[in-house]
C-alpha cells in the first residue's frame, strides 16, 4: 500500500474500450447507472426490512406528515432517521406505487456513490480514476445491496460523500484557495448521513479526524471551519429537533433504545455474543468482497504490523486504512451486527484494490477484462432473483390473497405476529399489528378488543393456524361472525363477515 507510480500506463491498454470507459466520468456513470436500474422492479418485496420501509414511506404519503415516521396511524416509528423514507415517498410519488419506484434511489444512490469513487479515484488513484468506482460496482455487497430496500446504500453514498470533501481537501487537484468549501462539502455529507442512520453515519468522520491529527501538517482546525459545522448543524440536526419538538419524550427513546441499546445490550438479538461480530462480518468479508477476495485478503497479509511498517505508508494508504479499521472495531464491540453495516466500508476496500491492481501493472490488462464479465453475471443473478420462491415474497403473497378474498380490504391485520408490510403496499392499504394475547413486552398498534369495535370498512385478519379458535371465541364474545377465508404462507385468512363483503368495494 505504498504510493503509486503515476507513470503506470499499461501499453497492452492503450488503445482499449476499457482504458476509456475507466478514464472517462460520465462513461463510468452511464455503466453504474445501467448496473444499478437493471431489474430493479423485477423482483417483489420481501420481508422484513423492505415491507417495514415501504410501509412508514407510504404511511408519510397517506398522512401527509414528513417529520414523525409512523408504520401506522396508531404508532410511530422512530428508529431510524427519516432521509430513507423520504427518498422512498418521493419516489413512488412520483413514478407510481411499484418495486422500481421503491428501488429507484437505491439504484441512483449506487450509481452516485460510484460517481463519488470516481472523483476520490482522481486524487488517490490518478492513473486510472474510475478503477476503483469500477471494482465497488461489481463487489458482490455492494451490487446486491443497491436492490435492497434498507437504509446502507442511502447511508454509504452519504458517507462517502463526506469523505470525498475530506478527500477534495486534502489532496486537491491544483492550489485550492478555497478549500473551505470541500469541508462545507464534508460536513454537508456528514449531515446527511446523520439523517440517514444517526450515530453510525460518523463513523468515517471518526477517520477522517485521527488522520488528519496525525499527519505532520495537520489541518484539524480547518475541519472544524464555522461554515462547515453550520452546514452540518442544518442539515444534519434539523429533522431531531422538529420530530423530539412535536413528540414530547423521544429524544430519551432515540438515546436509549436507539443508541446504547444497539451498542451494549442483546435486546435486539442480532449476534450479541462475544463471538457474533467475527461470525457476522468474517462472512461479510468474505462473501461480500467476492470476485475481487483475493486482493483483499493479499493486502491484508501484507499489512504493516509494526510501527516502523505503518510510517512508511503513503498517507493515503493510512487514510484508507484508518476508514476501513476504526468503524470495523466498533462495529465489532457493538451488540448489535447485521452484515449491511459495513456497506460504508466498501469504497474504501475498492479503493485498495485498485491501488494494489495498478502496483502490478504487467497484470492489470487480465483483471480489468474480468470486470465486464463480473458485470454480466451480476446482472443476470439480479433478474434470476425475481424467480425465487420464498414466504418472504409479498407480491406473491398477495396475489393469493386476491384470488382467495372476495373484497378488496381497506387494511390488514396481524394478530399477535409480526405485520408483513409489504402486504399494505401491494394490497393499498394500512398494515395494523394487534395483540390476542395480553404481552406487555410488545409494542402493539392496537388491541384486539379496540380494532374489532372500530368502524373500518372491510378488513382481513391473518393469524398463525394454532390461535385462529381463539380469535374466533374473542370476536364472538364482542358479537363478530368471522369468515375464513384459507391459509397461506402459515397464515390462516379470516374476515368479518357481513352481506355487503359478498362483492367488492
Amino acid at each position: 500500500m505504498s504510493s503509486i507510480p503515476l507513470e503506470v500506463q499499461p501499453p497492452a491498454l492503450a488503445a482499449s474500450g476499457l482504458l476509456r470507459v475507466l478514464r472517462s466520468f460520465w462513461l463510468t456513470l452511464a455503466c453504474a447507472l445501467a448496473l444499478g436500474f437493471a431489474f430493479q422492479g423485477s423482483r417483489g418485496l420481501w420481508e422484513t426490512d423492505e415491507g417495514r420501509y415501504t410501509q412508514v414511506a407510504m404511511e408519510m404519503l397517506r398522512s401527509g406528515d414528513y417529520i414523525t415516521p409512523r408504520r401506522h396511524a396508531h404508532h410511530i416509528h422512530p428508529t431510524k432517521p427519516p432521509l430513507t423514507y423520504w427518498a422512498i415517498a418521493g419516489s413512488v410519488g412520483q413514478f407510481g406505487r411499484n418495486e422500481w419506484a421503491v428501488r429507484a434511489p437505491y439504484a441512483l444512490a449506487f450509481a452516485l456513490t460510484v460517481g463519488l469513487l470516481f472523483g476520490i479515484g482522481r486524487r488517490l488513484t490518478p492513473t486510472l480514476p474510475g478503477l476503483p468506482a469500477a471494482i465497488y460496482a461489481t463487489t458482490a455487497l455492494s451490487f446486491f445491496a443497491a436492490n435492497l430496500v434498507t437504509t446502507d446504500t442511502l447511508l454509504t453514498l452519504m458517507t462517502t460523500l463526506g469523505v470525498f470533501g475530506y478527500v477534495g481537501a486534502r489532496w486537491p487537484l491544483r492550489e485550492d484557495h478555497h478549500a473551505w468549501r470541500w469541508i462545507v462539502l464534508m460536513w454537508i455529507g456528514f449531515g446527511l448521513a446523520f439523517v440517514t442512520k444517526g450515530p453510525p453515519g460518523l463513523l468515517p468522520l471518526l477517520a477522517v479526524l485521527v488522520f488528519d491529527a496525525t499527519q505532520s501538517q495537520h489541518r484539524t482546525r480547518q475541519l472544524f471551519d464555522p461554515r462547515g459545522l453550520l452546514a452540518f448543524a442544518v442539515v444534519g440536526l434539523s429533522w431531531y429537533i422538529a420530530v423530539v419538538l412535536r413528540n414530547p419524550g423521544l429524544m430519551t427513546y432515540l438515546v436509549e433504545e436507539e443508541v446504547v441499546a444497539r451498542v451494549a445490550s442483546s435486546e435486539h438479538g442480532r449476534f450479541p455474543q462475544w463471538w457474533g461480530g467475527f461470525y457476522v462480518y468474517g462472512f461479510t468479508l468474505l462473501l461480500g468482497t467476492l470476485p475481487w477476495l483475493p486482493t483483499v485478503w493479499r493486502r491484508i497479509a501484507l499489512f504493516p504490523r509494526t510501527r516502523a511498517g505503518w510510517s512508511q505508508l503513503a498517507p493515503e494508504a493510512k487514510f484508507l486504512t484508518l476508514w476501513i479499521v476504526l468503524p470495523l472495531i466498533v462495529f465489532m464491540l457493538a451488540r448489535s451486527r447485521l452484515p449491511l453495516y459495513l456497506l460504508p466500508l466498501f469504497p474504501a476496500l475498492a479503493l485498495v484494490v485498485a491501488r494494489s491492481w495498478l502496483q502490478e501493472p504487467a497484470r492489470l490488462a487480465r483483471r480489468l477484462w474480468w470486470i465486464p464479465v463480473v458485470a454480466v453475471v451480476l446482472v443476470l443473478m439480479k433478474a434470476g432473483s425475481a424467480h425465487l420462491k420464498n414466504n418472504k415474497d409479498m407480491r406473491h403473497f398477495a396475489k393469493v390473497i386476491d384470488t382467495m378474498v372476495p373484497y378488496t380490504p381497506r387494511e390488514v391485520v396481524f394478530i399477535d405476529e409480526s405485520p408483513r408490510y409489504g402486504l399494505g403496499f401491494y394490497l393499498d392499504c394500512p398494515t395494523e399489528w394487534v395483540g390476542l394475547f395480553d404481552n406487555p413486552g410488545v409494542r402493539y398498534d392496537d388491541t384486539l378488543e379496540n380494532e374489532l369495535l372500530e368502524a373500518e370498512g372491510k378488513r382481513l385478519f391473518l393469524i398463525r393456524p394454532e390461535n385462529y379458535d381463539h380469535f374466533v371465541d374473542r370476536a364472538h364474545a364482542l358479537g363478530h361472525h368471522i369468515q375464513r377465508f384459507g391459509e397461506s404462507h402459515r397464515f390462516v385468512i379470516a374476515g368479518v363477515r357481513r352481506d355487503s363483503d359478498n362483492r367488492r368495494n
